[in-house]
């Protein structure tokens, strides 16, 4: 079922969440990106300033619409955007700016965002797995001219796929046809049910509706979202405060006024690829998470010097903090990661 209650529904209730903000669903993150961008214009040969940080299911959108990505650094002790090097990358084909809230860490939003109204570009938040991370209390999400978030199975609401559409109400009421080929749903057919001739589609949209199924099961997440979020927090304090003192290991910092969803805790070690192997064989399964997207040719990108990013492809990699996880899963954690300190 391409369309049902759970869509309209899932919009309401994230626009609660999210400060009364407009939301429209759609299929994936992908094209809620691709939209975003869009809504502001972006179009062959036109730049859009990013991280490398980053997974190919954000920048891909970029080249979906023909455009290129221009690559912004990361502080490497906070893994949020270098704002410095933001700046620095901003020219006049730059178009709008499209930044990560890596692993659900917030940066300094209002500085980014006054940022971007100094340069007169619009500011599109990827808080794909940043859904309850917060800049002093407001939501992420909120701060953006769009921002997007995730319902693929990992991310705080599990839908299996789809995603989310905030921005403004004339924009999200857009989205909604757009979303659907671009056609006016509710005037398409006449009454006895055929398509109506004299109707016009005045802008071609895509394949991107939310079905009702992924609807509702992200809607059944939202009922203990708060629950899980705080999970996530706890559990990943509890490592923090019981393996801080390990050597040869730091948990990456978050920046005072910043709450994030914590989807991982992230460390950083410059012997991260002693400590993967050794942790993966005793049942711990870390990940490196995301391989820096500069990386890859066909984004047609110019290569940048970017240390920060540099620092984290060396040494950074997550544990798992999920709110599935029980005590003695933590306790396990802490075992096995003294374990392996001991060892090395």
């Amino acid at each position: 079922m391409a369309a049902g209650p759970a869509v309209p529904e899932l919009e309401r209730r994230l626009a609660q969440l999210l400060d009364g903000r407009s939301v429209a669903a759609m299929s994936d993150m992908t094209q809620a990106l691709a939209m975003a961008l869009r809504l502001v214009g972006v179009g062959p040969g036109d730049e859009v300033a990013t991280l490398a940080l980053n997974c190919m299911s954000s920048n891909s959108a970029i080249a979906m619409l023909g455009a290129t990505p221009v690559w912004v650094d990361v502080n490497p002790a906070t893994v949020t955007v270098d704002l410095d090097d933001l700046k620095a990358v901003i020219g006049p084909r730059t178009r709008a700016v499209a930044i990560y809230h890596v692993a659900g860490r917030v940066a300094n939003l209002q500085a980014l965002r006054r940022l971007c109204d100094e340069a007169g570009l619009p500011l599109i938040e990827d808080a794909n797995n940043a859904l309850g991370a917060t800049w002093r209390g407001r939501p992420a999400g909120t701060f953006g001219t769009s921002a997007v978030f995730s319902f693929y199975a990992n991310r705080q609401l599990n839908g299996i796929e789809g995603a989310a559409l905030a921005c403004d109400p004339d924009a999200a009421a857009r989205v909604r046809t757009l979303r659907r080929f671009g056609i006016d749903v509710a005037r398409f057919r006449t009454p006895d049910g055929e398509i109506d001739p004299a109707l016009d589609v005045p802008e071609i949209g895509v394949p991107a509706s939310l079905p009702n199924v992924n609807a509702t099961l992200a809607l059944r997440a939202m009922d203990d979202l708060s629950e899980r979020l705080a999970h996530n927090r706890a559990n990943a304090a509890r490592l923090r405060d019981a393996l801080h003192n390990v050597p040869d290991l730091r948990f990456v910092e978050e920046l005072d006024g910043a709450s994030g969803a914590h989807w991982v805790a992230l460390v950083r070690s410059p012997r991260r690829n002693d400590w993967m192997p050794a942790l993966k064989a005793k049942g711990i399964q870390c990940s490196r998470l995301h391989q820096r997207n500069d990386r890859y040719t066909g984004f047609g990108a110019t290569a940048r010097h970017l240390p920060g990013t540099d620092v984290l492809e060396r040494e950074m990699f997550a544990l798992p903090v999920g709110w599935w996880l029980s005590e003695s899963d933590l306790t396990q954690i802490v075992h096995v990661v003294r374990t392996v300190a001991k060892e090395r």
